[in-house]
């Protein structure tokens, strides 16, 4: 069809061409898989026929050829996205030169019916884009297309860095090294039929411990087949798409995302792997985003291209003066939050077309900040709103902050989400959960009438668009905006009249796979804007352009903050936020935390004497040379182990128990944390007592006593444990030390670490 413009297979059979086509292609996969030994005759089900259901599809070789080429012109397509700046040039020539101008005009030769109707509505929205929106339109579609092919393939001449291509590319033992592979399960317990689609899975000795996985991962499950290497199980047998729902000691259990109505191959198998696996719809949605973006409104498009301001505030009397905070009428005050904190409150709340809201850590930025806000917006308007954030756990915390206003929240709101993917306190506030309630479509639209406050995750809300057909929002909240890649909000935010933005651009950014140059700006129209690389967010774009341009009523920034002791303040202040935190004013609730003193009954445990007179502590640790990936280091591991088990004695002196909140363990590598959870099992300690993660899944969380293993046993890993931001800020070690409440204790390799400048400042200050 690419090619002539007619029907690629006359309709002779009565199927689509489209289908007839993905039918030579699945016949061409199960005979690379299963060779000659199967030889399958091929149908299609229409379900929605009253009769004739089955359409014969017959495999004809010239006809599968035919199919490949034409799967080959569209991964050529694919190709020449990813460089598509390479090929774009400035000359008169340009439009010849551009990928999305040369598939329109080809299309437009050829395509018939709908799909020529959808390529003419993308011709329209395209070219109707100014030089500097194609531009930015071209570099973000070259930027997720490189994503996503890294995804699939990973990093070309990076050993056994294959991306979802390592399934079948890497061999088994390399699997094991990596720690990416859960192998040799045996099922425990089928619970497939049920309607969670449950399979329970036992480890056994062949299993890897320390295998790189975490509750909510996309995973692969398929059947070990003997005598076969693991990298040739997968091509030769059928896989299962699946979430990882549980990692226990002893069993694994996962969630097939289809339910098998088959048992045979469950009942039949003896052994089972595990491995990682990807969903497209992330890189989907943003390229719907990016299409979104640029069929919106021009004043939208302008605002967030900066090329226009956000309007001014204005006074609460309706003068034509631009609002000022000393004038400002309003005299609600909050208790709760500092001068500061209800200085940028009302700003906020008079706030025209957004507000970008920078809190460092600890200021309070979801738990006091974003809960009154909600709670403003809901008692003194009518407005809908939309609160949304990148991470599930992000939203858990959503939630629970704003249902400490008051009990009358919790019936409030409705949550969008997974329950497999949401903390057990919110499952009743589950959209999902509500809907099982009713049982006729108005009782549906009614529930979603009825409720103004709507609390979910950016990819959730990408996939619910068909919520803003019954439902018009006026504001939306987005939490940790820091951490979200533009195209994923370009599309979404010219949707609201208001819309506020919350984040630290000095903390994590999105992880992006692509290296810095690849992603690096040279359009001068682009960079003029402050577009400098396409891995930062929009949020870190916005507020450095309002910033500069002086727009000073659209942005402001906290400095306050109630979680860490002034010790453990002291490094951050210094080397990341230019020595502008501050302590919570005394008399605040939060200000109990630069108070707390502990006392030990004996003189003779250097360890814990050591620990009650030093908030901060660097100890040094030797390298590890037993493991080949430089992912693990025992001697990290045990001395973890010390200062857990050292720490429990001292709030057993005093009376305290661990709790959750108490002790968190921060290190890089999954692996590590398997290492780490390896010794406490060892020591019987109760690992449930405390959290065990990557400093990934720890930004926005905190605990009293917080350990950093560094893993560290060779200079290269440097390159991985920094993060630079463009103003040399290293936002990993930024979050891992603020996390800590009471006690920070870091380990790790000084004389590698002595590498990197600010670890040397770290090192030679708290050894």
């Amino acid at each position: 069809e690419l090619k002539s413009g007619k029907p690629y297979m006359p309709n002779v059979y009565g199927i689509s061409p489209n289908h007839y086509i993905q039918t030579l292609l699945y016949d061409l996969l199960i005979d690379a898989a299963f060779g000659k030994t199967l030889d399958p005759t091929n149908y299609i089900l229409y379900s929605v026929l009253e009769n004739d259901h089955l359409k014969f599809a017959p495999a004809i070789k010239a006809q599968q050829y035919e199919a490949l080429n034409i799967r080959n012109q569209i991964l050529s397509l694919e190709q020449a996205l990813i460089n598509i700046n390479k090929n774009n040039d400035a000359t008169e020539n340009a439009d010849k030169g551009n990928i999305f101008k040369r598939l329109i005009s080809r299309l437009l030769q050829t395509a018939k019916g709908f799909e020529r109707t959808h390529v003419e509505q993308f011709d329209k929205v395209y070219n109707s884009l100014s030089d500097a929106e194609q531009a930015y339109f071209d570099a973000f579609a070259s930027f997720i297309s490189r994503e996503h092919q890294l995804a699939k393939v990973g990093v070309e001449g990076v050993e056994n860095i294959n991306g979802v291509a390592s399934l079948w590319l890497n061999e088994g033992a390399t699997k094991e090294e990596n720690f990416s592979i859960f192998s040799f399960l045996k099922i425990k317990e089928n619970k497939n039929q049920d309607a969670d689609s449950l399979i329970i899975f036992e480890k056994t000795e062949r299993t890897n411990p320390l295998a790189n996985f975490r509750v909510g991962d996309i995973i692969v499950l398929y059947p070990h087949a003997e005598n076969a290497a693991a990298n040739t199980s997968i091509l030769n047998n059928q896989i299962f798409k699946c979430t990882l729902v549980g990692i226990q000691k002893e069993t694994i259990t996962v969630r097939l995302r289809s339910r098998q109505l088959n048992g045979y191959i469950f009942e039949n198998t003896a052994f089972w792997h595990v491995e990682h696996d990807m969903l497209d719809s992330g890189f989907v949605g943003m390229y719907r985003g990016l299409y979104e973006f640029a069929r919106s409104k021009q004043a939208k498009r302008d605002m967030l291209m900066t090329l226009a301001p956000p309007q001014s505030c204005f006074q609460l009397d309706g003068a034509s003066t631009p609002y000022s905070e000393t004038q400002n009428s309003d005299n609600e005050y909050i208790t709760e939050m500092t001068d500061e904190q209800n200085r940028i409150f009302k700003k906020i709340i008079h706030s025209k077309d957004y507000f970008l809201l920078w809190g460092p850590p600890g200021t309070g930025k979801t738990s006091v900040m974003l809960k009154h806000l909600v709670g403003h917006f809901a008692q003194k308007s009518e407005d809908n709103i939309l609160l949304l954030a990148y991470t599930n756990r992000a939203v858990d915390e959503i939630c629970e902050a704003i249902e400490q206003l008051g009990a009358w929240m919790k019936d409030s709101y409705i949550r969008i989400g997974s329950r497999f993917s949401t903390h057990a306190a919110f499952h009743e506030r589950l959209l999902d959960y509500k809907i099982s309630q009713i049982s006729t479509r108005k009782d549906l639209k009614d529930l979603i009438a009825n409720k103004r406050i709507f609390v979910a995750t950016v990819a959730s809300m990408t996939g619910k668009q068909e919520l803003f057909s019954l439902k018009k929002f006026k504001r939306v909240i987005i939490d940790e905006a820091s951490q979200i890649l533009e195209p994923l909000l370009v599309g979404l935010l010219p949707q609201f009249e208001h819309f506020i933005l919350i984040g630290d651009h000095k903390q994590l950014p999105a992880v992006v796979t692509q290296p810095e140059s690849e992603s690096a700006v040279s359009n001068p129209a682009l960079i003029q804007l402050g577009l400098k690389n396409l891995r930062n967010s929009l949020f870190e774009r916005l507020y450095k352009r309002a910033n500069t341009e002086g727009w000073h009523w659209a942005y402001d920034v906290l400095s306050h903050q109630g979680r860490m002791h002034r010790d453990i303040m002291h490094f951050p202040s210094e080397l990341f936020y230019e020595r502008k935190l501050q302590i919570l004013p005394e008399g605040m609730n939060a200000f109990q935390v630069q108070n707390i003193d502990f006392h030990i009954n004996s003189d003779n445990n250097n360890l814990e004497n050591l620990l009650l007179n030093r908030r901060v502590l660097f100890l040094n640790t030797p390298r590890d040379f037993t493991n080949n990936f430089n992912k693990t280091n025992v001697h990290e591991a045990q001395l973890i182990a010390d200062l857990v088990r050292a720490f429990a004695q001292i709030y057993s002196d005093n009376n305290k128990e661990i709790h959750p909140l108490s002790i968190g363990v921060i290190t890089p590598y999954r692996a590590q944390i398997a290492q780490i959870q390896s010794v406490l099992r060892d020591t019987n300690f109760d690992i449930d007592k405390i959290t065990i993660d990557t400093v990934e899944r720890y930004q926005g969380g905190a605990r009293d006593i917080i350990l950093l293993s560094l893993c560290t046993n060779d200079v290269s890993q440097l390159a991985s444990l920094v993060s630079l931001s463009e103003e040399g800020v290293d936002r990993k070690l930024n979050v891992a030390l603020t996390r800590a409440r009471q006690h920070l204790v870091v380990v790790g390799n000084a004389e590698i670490l002595r590498g990197s400048d600010i670890y040397r400042w770290f090192v030679d200050e708290y050894s």
